[in-house]
């Protein structure tokens, strides 16, 4: 029994005659003949009776027709879901990202997609999370990927996060601060401290300081991270950022420990940002798709 054989089984139901039943599906009439006692061979039972006027089907036949029209509804829904979610996985996605995504996060990203999402023609711009918000109301960009600490509550554009990353302190090999059992940020403030200002590191910079006696001098302030991590790598003072943007090394090949400061310091999130009134298919398969791959611990360090 084929599908094929369940459509002009269903013809001949509907038409009531051999000769319309093949007019309609395109065949000639001694196909379908044929077609139908392949049909009744297959079961082993007579479906129709003849009369005057053409053909009725019989019980077994009355009783094969609920079944096939189940199974051939139930065909074209697998058939559409199916093409649903490949559709899904095709197109053109134009994606905003903020500094600290598009230097540490992107090229993972974009691998990951090669791999993934073959079918997603990803464009990617990079902006401030400001400009990004404004592109997202233009319709410029798809879908934001952003650093999400300080965002504020939007009526159009939706904030979802994805992760959290941990901040710790960062100082050169053989620091002092690395040899003590527990590390407050009253000790922290004894050592000169070098501060990045990309994204919105400053603002969750001020949030986990503003309850302390003292703040640490800053030495440097830098929206390069390399330059953070030469300066912390060759002595010049100590910085407290996430685990995604560290390495254990400068450019120039000194080496960075990181540790856990006493205090609890919020964690630098990661999470998408897009227009409430807009979501596609391809946005949805993307997000859903990236979220679960980051949920497996298959693309960020946490």
């Amino acid at each position: 029994m084929t599908l094929q054989q369940l459509r002009h089984f269903l013809a001949i139901i509907e038409t009531g005659t051999l000769s319309q039943a093949a007019q309609r599906c395109h065949i000639s009439q001694p196909s379908m003949s044929a077609s139908l006692k392949a049909l009744e061979q297959d079961l082993g039972c007579s479906l129709f009776t003849r009369h005057a006027k053409g053909l009725l089907p019989t019980q077994s036949g009355s009783m094969l027709q609920q079944h096939a029209e189940r199974v051939l509804r139930e065909t074209k829904m697998a058939r559409e879901r199916l093409q649903a979610s490949q559709d899904e996985q095709e197109g053109t996605l134009t994606l905003g990202v903020t500094e600290t995504i598009s230097a540490y996060m992107l090229p993972r990203l974009v691998r990951w997609r090669l791999d993934a999402l073959a079918g997603i023609q990803l464009h990617v711009v990079e902006d401030t999370i400001g400009g990004l918000e404004e592109r997202l109301l233009r319709g410029e960009v798809d879908l934001g990927l952003m650093v999400i600490d300080n965002i504020s509550p939007s009526t159009a554009l939706h904030c979802e996060r994805l992760f959290d990353t941990p901040r710790k302190l960062w100082a050169p090999a053989g620091h002092p601060l690395l040899r003590r059992t527990r590390v407050t940020l009253q000790d922290v403030c004894d050592y000169p401290f070098v501060l990045l200002e990309m994204d919105e590191h400053v603002r969750t910079w001020e949030r986990y300081w503003s309850g302390q006696i003292r703040r640490p001098e800053i030495v440097l302030r830098s929206h390069s991270i390399e330059a953070v991590r030469s300066f912390v790598a060759m002595g010049q003072g100590v910085t407290i950022l996430s685990d995604l943007v560290f390495r254990p090394w400068s450019l120039e090949g000194e080496h960075i420990s990181r540790r856990e400061v006493h205090e609890e310091i919020p964690g630098m999130g990661i999470g998408f940002m897009h227009r409430k009134d807009i979501v596609t298919p391809l946005m949805t398969s993307f997000m859903h798709r990236l979220r679960a791959t980051v949920q497996d611990g298959g693309m960020f360090g946490r």
